[in-house]
């Protein structure tokens, strides 16, 4: 019987000593690393995107409706991998009288940042009113399965003139390439109240 004892005593102590070990380990547990996001790759660098937009819009003026036909064109190119460029092509045509047609074209430049589906182009401007540089931003969603790109620049402006602000990108199949800024505006975007004014004022003289 003692054999019997000393030998359930050493197991009993062997196991107390094995389960202390393992009590201690879970104590201080280790811990998996966290594996980080995978970087998304950059699909719009050296990419050009274009758009077009027609529209008619009839101004009073004089007592007499004035139709003006409205064509605007857009092109977005992804330089790099971080700085883009974005041009405007601007034609208002007054049939009525010609000469009173107005066009106005222009490049802004951005820095970009992108998501999987988004792209942020990153501009700033020098204000009228004070002198200072300010920032400002379009958001543009990206659609993979329609390979578009759409901007809504939210001005009431173009809503009016243009009849909508929203602009749809398609995948051009030229490459991005630089493009020779023209007129500019001190905002960075077309002013289409100051454009149909100026329409107005010829019509005028």
């Amino acid at each position: 019987m003692k054999a019997t004892f000393k030998t359930l005593a050493t197991l009993v102590v062997a196991a107390t000593l094995t389960f202390a070990g393992c009590t201690k380990e879970k104590i201080h547990p280790i811990v998996p690393d966290t594996p980080g996001e995978e970087p998304i790759e950059n699909i719009f660098v050296g990419t050009s995107w274009t758009a077009h937009l027609e529209n008619t819009y009839y101004q009073v003026q004089q007592g007499m409706n004035i139709q003006m036909d409205i064509t605007y064109d857009l092109s977005l190119d992804f330089l790099d991998s971080t700085n883009a460029e974005l041009f405007h092509d601007l034609y208002v045509y007054v049939p009525v009288y010609p000469a009173a047609s107005q066009s106005q074209n222009m490049t802004e430049t951005f820095t970009y940042t992108f998501s999987k589906d988004s792209v942020f182009l990153h501009g700033t401007y020098i204000s009228d009113e004070t002198g200072d540089t300010l920032e400002y931003s379009y958001p543009l969603f990206y659609d993979k399965e329609a390979n578009t790109l759409t901007l809504d620049f939210d001005d009431p402006d173009m809503d009016e003139v243009l009849g909508t602000s929203i602009v749809v990108f398609s995948k051009s199949e030229d490459a991005a390439k630089t493009i020779i800024p023209a007129s500019s505006s001190s905002k960075g975007k077309v002013n289409w109240h100051t454009l149909v004014g100026k329409i107005a004022r010829a019509l005028n003289n």
